[in-house]
């Protein structure tokens, strides 16, 4: 009878460890270089930065008709600190991908 190897599917579930986060890291990681070695390595060392920021932010309020219309006046304000925010965060994993970049190639040239 033959063995049947399960073939890994596109959808499958990722683990425990990983997230949005980690997987949009990985896919810059990898427009960046095609060197999995490097990729899997600046993951690893990125894990504590990942989970540092890695939180939800969600913003629950309860409206009721007396505060409803103050809650409408304020909606242009938190979009535009959400942008604000989004912007920041996407600049700090940036400047930290290119460090760990930096990193890793010196590491290498080191230990030659």
């Amino acid at each position: 009878m033959p063995t049947v190897i399960p073939f890994p599917k596109e959808n499958a579930q990722r683990t425990e460890d990983t997230c949005a986060l980690t997987e949009l890291i990985k896919e810059e990681l990898m427009h960046l270089s095609s060197n999995e070695y490097m990729i899997n390595c600046i993951l690893e060392r990125m894990k504590p930065f990942i989970a540092s920021i890695d939180y939800d932010l969600s913003f629950d309020v309860e409206l009721n008709d007396k505060n409803e219309e103050a809650m409408m006046e304020l909606i242009p304000a938190v979009q535009k600190l959400q942008t604000r925010f989004d912007g920041i965060i996407s600049d700090l994993i940036s400047e930290r991908i290119l460090h760990e970049i930096h990193l890793f190639h010196i590491e290498r040239a080191t230990k030659m």
